[in-house]
């Protein structure tokens, strides 16, 4: 072997080393994949899943009758007439009224597309956009597909800082997307990241000012950041009976389907295909020779009336994984009957009740939010307030819910008084009366709340005591500031 001979076979061995494949594991660092990021935490699915799953639920509504009824049933219950806002705070108050009912907001409309949102996504996303020189907050809600990533606090999944939305591509501002900020990130002076559109003058009002955004869910895992569709559970039971259906209807329609077989000599074949090229015109007469011809009319035998109980198997899957349904909600009452029918409507009503009183949270955490924010710029005289100020006008999940309601409060009312008639009382018997009637008819007090109205009840029995003794008419007002000089430790008519 020459001198030339040994540099060709090391320069082969030497690119053959440079060549070598090295396998890598998929999900390792270097397998040659683009990962999918999630769109929260590492509970939380994938973005393509997540964003596949949002787009087959809105998919579902639009053209399945079934998954918008469902829907339907959610919004119907949980609004009813309609949820309202309210605080004995004088500055929250205004500020409520004010939010509620401006024509950039209407609330009282608004309220319905986004407890609709809120259970065809399992999401609901506000944006608060404060107008700096009233402090007004407009509100507007974006679809959840449309925010791929949610940036939350080291450690703390719970406090989510940043929300990045996916715009199009044609968004001359907003070329790689735009980030919004979080409540909780604005009221910290979070620098505005480089993200959130074109520059403001000032970093500390561009904080102040800067829209955030407010992130409602339902249906979420712990761990998770994420809600999910209520319709997530029946998507493939809606296919199913979908397709079910849609079965029974071209099956159905081949039963009326027949076809003619005509039996004839074999000289003759020719001569009556011809002649039958066009089928008969129903009520035409033929007059053949029977022993000639034979004429049969062959239908499919398919049995498709032995179907029926495997869809109604299917509509029990959709119900069993709808919101406390039954498929008496469905339209469905041949098996039902008045017992059926109220064991159903109890689970329902529960269901809608948490449902209820979590879209109230969320519509009271809103106005509670735009507030604070307009007394912390300056924009609107007041304190800053905290969710315990505002009360939140529920609607009645079932119309039948104020008759019993009022009828167990009178039945435990008249035992209360029974029991007083015996000789107890005292001030925490009177707390414990007043508040088991109050449970009994549905509303619920906290201790200070209480304890104004125990006050306010004893100035009115103390003045209407004093008044066949010829006292003055004030005396309600001199009762009441007595009272209050009790409270605050001191005596009327001076110190003790």
């Amino acid at each position: 072997m020459n001198r030339f001979q040994r540099w060709l076979l090391r320069s082969q061995a030497f690119w053959l080393r440079l060549a070598r494949v090295t396998p890598v594991e998929v999900g390792r660092s270097g397998d040659g994949l683009v990962p999918f990021s999630t769109a929260g935490t590492d509970l939380d699915p994938r973005w393509d899943d997540l964003l596949r799953d949002l787009n087959d639920a809105r998919e579902a509504w639009r053209t399945n009758p079934l998954a918008r009824r469902l829907i339907s049933l959610v919004s119907s219950f949980v609004c009813g007439d309609g949820l309202t806002l309210s605080s004995e705070r004088r500055d929250l108050g205004r500020f409520l009224k004010a939010f509620w009912e401006h024509e950039q907001n209407g609330l009282a409309l608004r309220q319905f597309t986004w407890c609709e949102e809120l259970s065809r996504s399992g999401e609901l996303f506000v944006t608060l956009h404060m107008n700096p020189v009233d402090g007004m907050s407009y509100v507007r809600a974006l679809p959840a597909s449309s925010i791929d990533r949610i940036e939350t606090a080291p450690g703390d999944y719970e406090t989510e800082l940043m929300f990045h939305e996916v715009v199009g591509l044609d968004d001359p501002d907003y070329p790689e997307g735009r980030t919004w900020l979080g409540h909780r990130s604005a009221a910290a002076d979070v620098p505005v990241p480089s993200t959130a559109g074109p520059a403001r003058p000032s970093a500390q009002d561009a904080v102040r000012y800067e829209p955030v955004c407010l992130h409602y869910t339902v249906n979420k895992p712990v761990g998770c950041v994420r809600g999910e569709s209520d319709l997530a559970p029946v998507l493939q039971w809606l296919r199913r009976y979908d397709g079910w259906l849609r079965d029974r209807v071209r099956l159905n329609a081949a039963i009326h389907a027949f076809l003619w077989i005509v039996k004839v000599p074999t000289q003759l074949v020719m001569k009556r295909r011809a002649e039958l090229a066009s089928p008969p015109v129903p009520g035409s007469v033929m007059v053949v020779d029977r022993a000639d011809e034979e004429w049969q009319a062959v239908a499919p035998s398919l049995h498709a009336n032995d179907a029926g109980e495997d869809g109604r198997a299917i509509r029990w899957m959709i119900a069993a994984g709808g919101p406390g349904i039954g498929l008496v909600d469905l339209g469905e009452g041949e098996d039902s009957n008045l017992a059926t029918a109220k064991a159903m409507a109890e689970q329902r009503a529960r269901w809608m009740r948490a449902r209820q009183q979590y879209f109230g949270f969320v519509l009271a955490s809103a106005a509670l939010t735009a507030y604070n924010r307009a007394v912390r710029a300056g924009k609107w005289s007041g304190q800053v307030r905290t969710l315990s100020d505002i009360r939140i006008g529920f609607p009645d999940i079932s119309p039948a819910d104020n008759a019993e309601l009022g009828a167990s409060a009178a039945s435990v009312a008249n035992a209360l008084a029974s029991v007083s008639g015996h000789g107890i009382g005292g001030e925490r018997w009177r707390r414990l009366v007043v508040r088991t009637v109050l449970k009994f008819i549905g509303e619920s007090v906290d201790e200070d709340e209480l304890a104004k109205i125990l006050t306010e009840s004893e100035v009115v029995r103390r003045a209407e005591k004093a008044k066949p003794n010829g006292s003055h008419p004030s005396a309600i007002g001199a009762v009441a500031a007595e009272e209050k000089a009790k409270a605050n430790g001191s005596h009327p008519g001076g110190s003790r």
